[in-house]
């Protein structure tokens, strides 16, 4: 394989001409066993405007790939018992599967009422509350980190502190001109996990802390991590449901997808039955015959 691709990579530098108007010789590429990969097979593989060494690099990775595939098959057809070889009934189910589930998304397509309100989402969320315990803890808050050496470190430690309006306001002002990263989760709910990798902690020891102070503060050698909770809903506890709406619309609408399958495997069903385009065969109907 690697012969062959030498040979197209001399023919195209010899050449001076565009890769694919190198294979003057015939219309081959490649071959690997019986396999014959040719120019046709190979001229989508580079994109327009592409040449050179990329192309070349394109192209070896294409050959590599196809070759190896039909080396895989060639040892698989020599190895393989006979019996494991014929894939004729997986075939025709993997087709019957890929047809039927096309023919179902198209059905949903046409049918599915995407519109939710907000009086439904709450209905649901108020109708299944145990769905919506969290695991984790999700969290309103504040997490700044900022370089041991900036002058303005122990203020905002200070000011995490606080919880007034104005305390607030200059703490945002504050680390948003001089932390090192500032991010600002208190216009959202926020799982704790995505909050302790943040602060580089362990999830269960984060939880610990929080039990103790709703301000946690983490030093290494170059920068210290400091978290504000505003609001925190405990592991065990309901997630609020300003934190569900997404994944209850996609509950909603997961199960209007459903009904509809279901009504249209019941009305195939039906009119097949009435169109006698399906029976049970019984005993007494093989006795006839």
């Amino acid at each position: 394989m690697a012969r062959t691709f030498l040979i197209i990579v001399c023919i195209f530098l010899l050449s001076g001409c565009t890769l694919f108007e190198s294979f003057s010789k015939g219309e081959k590429v490649a071959q690997a066993g019986k396999a014959v990969l040719y120019k046709s097979d190979v001229k989508k593989v580079v994109p327009p405007g592409v040449s050179g060494q990329d192309s070349l690099n394109l192209l070896r990775q294409y050959i590599d790939s196809w070759a190896l595939k039909q080396l895989m098959l060639e040892k698989a057809e020599e190895q393989l018992p006979k019996a494991e070889k014929d894939v004729a009934r997986e075939l025709e189910e993997y087709r019957l599967q890929l047809l039927v589930y096309r023919y179902e998304n198209k059905f949903i397509e046409e049918r599915l009422d995407t519109l939710i309100s907000s009086g439904q989402l709450e209905e649901y969320y108020n109708s299944y509350p145990d769905n919506f315990i969290t695991r984790n803890g999700v969290v309103k808050a504040r997490l700044i980190k900022i370089h041991n050496s900036s002058p303005n470190v122990q203020i905002i430690k200070n000011l995490a502190l606080k919880r007034d309006e104005d305390s607030m306001a200059e703490l945002d002002e504050l680390a948003y001109n001089s932390a090192y990263v500032y991010k600002n989760y208190n216009g959202e709910w926020t799982d704790l996990q995505e909050i302790a990798r943040e602060m580089d902690e362990n999830l269960e020891q984060l939880q610990e802390l929080l039990g103790k102070s709703l301000t946690v503060e983490k030093k290494d050698s170059s920068l210290t991590r400091i978290l504000q909770v505003t609001e925190y809903i405990r592991p065990g506890e309901i997630s609020p449901f300003e934190y569900n709406a997404g994944r209850i619309r996609e509950i909603i609408l997961s199960k209007r997808k459903q009904e509809l399958i279901s009504k249209l495997q019941k009305d195939i069903l039906n009119e097949a039955l009435d169109n006698r385009n399906f029976k049970i065969i019984t005993e007494n109907d093989k006795a006839a015959n």
